[in-house]
């Protein structure tokens, strides 16, 4: 194939644009693909393949497999940042390292996140590589580094070169087209891009993978629900693979039978499934829910005809302990057989965490709020930090344009480290109030009563958003405009009391602009959706009040 890349300068260093683009790079979250051996040390010696002429080169090449073996493996175990120094120190040890052992370092430092340092030896790496399977892993590293850090027309540039290429990897290279695509807000493409993948290989559960996040993103329900299955099979998928004696329900009647369901994905993702767990009750069955530990006291208040318990350790996991159950199923398929479409979803949408009135009056107390008074909760990004996921969420500066919604009070909901963004927010006129005796990330029992004694939410697409549509509190969800959340609504299916504002990238302080200027309406929708039964003043939030 043609020998295609990014534009680079004639010393091999990145134009000035992909300068800037090294300086963005930093806490980007990487999107490549494994590309790993199927066993740590066959990867390992793969890297060293001439036999070194020397005592002192036999010496250095056999520590190099030790530390490129424990590499992969931390690659495997998605200890990246432990990847990167292993690879690092046994690159250290050649005067001129191999150039498979500069490849497998560059595939670290793009799962890693650590996008300025494949910027920076892209070019070079990309000029070592000898045959097209190494070629295509350099290149699709630069490719995801190019999505990453906001530049998707080189990458589609790149992504047409392998088009029609039969290296191993060409599928999952396309694949990014379709990511691309969909993030475009073009559906429709995406899915084409998939299709034709799997048409050309229909055993490509890379490209069903991301068919399914595209269907998913236009609304496409049930098939989306159905493709969502082999995210099992994706090894990037974060959540742990469970096998049990016990067979997978597939939607059989559950009348008098026993299930157990179990957490997968991230705090979010589980309390935002979790609403689902009543209708397995309504259907007959005998239910057992294993779920994060430290979501276990909020949730056995919420399910009280539900079996809750924190997930069992793999080392104490026995077939006894199962032995009782008719079936087993992960979380997330639940949708597939209980709300297989977006009115489904819809219809038996509903508050589904218990709240405790009493103490959320006594937390407005805390904060000297009048009983009257509007109190608004406030989340603006998640701890996870990324390029990706920056573009949509915002800082400190921007949060504290909402000191113009009249006598408002704030609660400060955001779960991590935040106390300079407080304070710098208090400074520019916020009167935000911080409850820092709670450990809101992990007290998510105490984080749901600060967010139960908000009469609205404003967050971004948190845990903090999903806990406080779960407690049914009015939330403003802000995210990228094509979130596959809303399944291709211009809403939330999922919850009944929250409303969904688009963010703009390139001007965040637009959704400020568009929450104060829709404040009024705002505020109707919120005392309407409301289910606090407290009597607030929304006049008192008018930013002429």
């Amino acid at each position: 194939m043609a020998n295609s890349k990014p534009a680079l300068g004639q010393s091999g260093k990145l134009k000035p644009a992909e300068d800037q683009l090294t300086a963005r790079m930093k806490g980007a979250q990487a999107l490549l693909a494994a590309v790993a051996a199927k066993t740590h040390g066959q990867a390992a010696r793969s890297a060293f393949k001439a036999a070194p002429a020397s005592k002192a080169e036999r010496k250095a090449t056999k520590k190099a497999v030790e530390l490129t073996t424990e590499a992969t493996k931390a690659l495997h175990e998605r200890r990246y940042k432990t990847a990167e120094t292993l690879f690092d120190q046994a690159i250290a040890l050649f005067p001129s390292p191999p150039h498979r052992l500069l490849i497998n370092r560059l595939t670290a430092a793009s799962k890693a996140a650590n996008h300025a340092y494949v910027a920076e030896h892209y070019p070079q790496i990309r000029a070592l590589a000898t045959t097209d399977e190494e070629k295509a892993t350099v290149d699709h590293i630069w490719i995801d580094c190019l999505v990453a850090a906001g530049y998707p027309d080189q990458a589609l540039e790149l992504i047409a070169a392998w088009r029609n290429s039969d290296v191993k990897i060409w599928a999952s290279i396309q694949t990014v087209a379709g990511i691309i695509e969909e993030d475009r807000g073009n559906f429709n493409k995406a899915m084409a891009i998939q299709e034709a993948i799997l048409a050309r290989d229909p055993n490509c559960d890379v490209a069903r993978w991301h068919l399914s996040l595209h269907q998913m993103a236009a609304g496409k329900l049930p098939d989306a629900f159905d493709n969502y299955d082999v995210r099992w099979k994706i090894s990037d998928f974060p959540s742990e693979r469970r096998l049990f004696d016990i067979p997978r329900w597939q939607g059989e009647a559950l009348e008098g039978k026993k299930i157990l369901v179990w957490r997968e994905q991230g705090v979010g993702d589980e309390i935002r499934f979790a609403g689902l767990l009543t209708d397995l009750v309504e259907i007959g069955a005998d239910v057992t829910f294993e779920c994060t530990a430290k979501l276990v006291p909020l949730f056995l208040p919420s399910f009280p005809d539900i079996t809750v318990r924190p997930v069992v350790p793999a080392a104490n996991r026995t077939s006894a302990l199962y032995a009782e159950f008719d079936f087993e199923t992960p979380l997330g398929s639940l949708p597939r057989f209980l709300r297989p479409s977006v009115e489904a979803l819809k219809t038996k949408a509903k508050p589904f965490l218990k709240r405790s009135p009493e103490v959320e009056n006594n937390v407005r107390e805390a904060m000297n709020a009048r009983p009257d008074q509007p109190v608004i909760g406030l989340c603006w990004r998640s701890s996870l930090r990324n390029l990706h996921r920056d573009k949509n969420y915002l800082r400190a500066e921007h949060i504290a344009a909402l000191k113009l919604l009249g006598k408002s009070g704030f609660i400060c909901l955001q779960y991590d480290q935040c106390a300079d963004e407080v304070a710098l927010m208090q400074e520019l006129g916020l009167p935000v109030t911080q409850f820092t005796s709670i450990d809101q990330m992990n007290d998510l029992a105490g984080a749901a009563l600060l967010a139960g004694a908000c009469d609205l939410v404003i967050s971004a697409g948190t845990a903090t958003a999903e806990l406080s549509a779960g407690l049914g509190v009015p939330t403003l969800l802000f995210g990228p405009e094509h979130s596959r959340t809303r399944l291709g609504t211009d809403g939330m299916p999922w919850h009944p009391a929250t409303r969904y504002m688009p963010t703009n990238p390139d001007e965040p302080i637009e959704l400020m602009k568009a929450i104060l200027f829709n404040w009024e309406p705002i505020a109707t929708w919120a005392e309407e959706k409301s289910i606090s039964g407290r009597k607030i003043d929304w006049s008192q939030s008018y930013p002429r009040a």
